[in-house]
């Protein structure tokens, strides 16, 4: 609905403002004089037109929701970043998982001195070095689910990290953990600080939540001896740098 006219046509008798529907003076009746009537201000109505016609041609834009469209693409293209890389540092191996070297020879029989030492009523000590029990691995160890490409071992000081690599979907994907061995009582518990697939980290809280801690001792009981009950007989269990130390108790 258009604005009232505020315009009013001045009587030249009286000097008396009418509307401008007026055809005589409402103060004194003589006829008005309709020349005098103030010509209409058409800027308004043409600014609102132009006003009317930006805002047509702002809804007829093809392009108007380009900011949108933009964004989405943005949210896609970091999405599939995303995802290359996970999938990227999930088939990359840890860096100790490499092929042993065929000319090299263990130092010791790792799987002949766990037996001996076992059987040993009086206290023994002894060190594996890091060599020596991946080469034992490759010899003896199984992964389950998947075929089994090898297990691997990695000693720090205080921390020992077991990998295995399986093949899966003709990708080879290595899982590992790295723990601390500890007892907890008379037996002995896996405290995990670290799991991994490939080199990608996978949260510890997870890695509990799946009862990752009891697997993780059991695969490492296994390495040397599928009857994990006894690690009981085991007094300490010691990592260093390159090598791990066993002491059992005395019987």
């Amino acid at each position: 609905m258009p604005p009232p006219d505020s315009r009013k046509l001045t009587c030249t008798a009286c000097q008396h403002e009418n509307e401008i529907e007026r055809v005589y003076c409402h103060n004194c009746g003589e006829k008005l004089d309709r020349s005098l009537l103030p010509k209409a201000d058409i800027t308004k109505p043409s600014e609102d037109k132009a006003k009317v016609a930006r805002k047509v041609k702002k809804m007829m834009d093809p392009n108007r929701f380009n900011w949108w469209l933009n964004f989405k693409t943005l949210l896609l293209v970091e999405f599939l970043a995303v995802f290359v890389a996970v999938g990227y540092l999930i088939v990359q191996a840890p860096p100790f998982v490499v092929p042993l070297s065929k000319e090299k020879m263990p130092d010791i029989e790792v799987g002949e001195l766990w037996g001996e030492m076992l059987r040993q009523k009086p206290t023994v000590f002894i060190t594996f070095k890091e060599f020596d029990v991946n080469y034992f691995l490759s010899k003896t160890m199984k992964g389950g689910g998947g075929k089994s490409e090898g297990t691997f071992a990695q000693f720090e000081p205080g921390l020992v990290t077991v990998a295995t690599q399986r093949s899966v979907l003709g990708l080879s994907i290595c899982n590992s953990a790295s723990f601390t061995p500890a007892r907890d009582g008379v037996k002995w518990k896996a405290d995990v600080s670290r799991f991994a697939i490939g080199r990608l980290t996978v949260p510890v809280v997870l890695a509990k939540l799946i009862g990752l801690n009891s697997a993780t001792l059991g695969a490492f009981a296994q390495t040397f001896d599928k009857d994990i009950q006894r690690l009981d007989r085991l007094e300490k269990i010691e990592s260093g740098e390159g090598s791990i130390s066993f002491t059992t108790k005395p019987q």
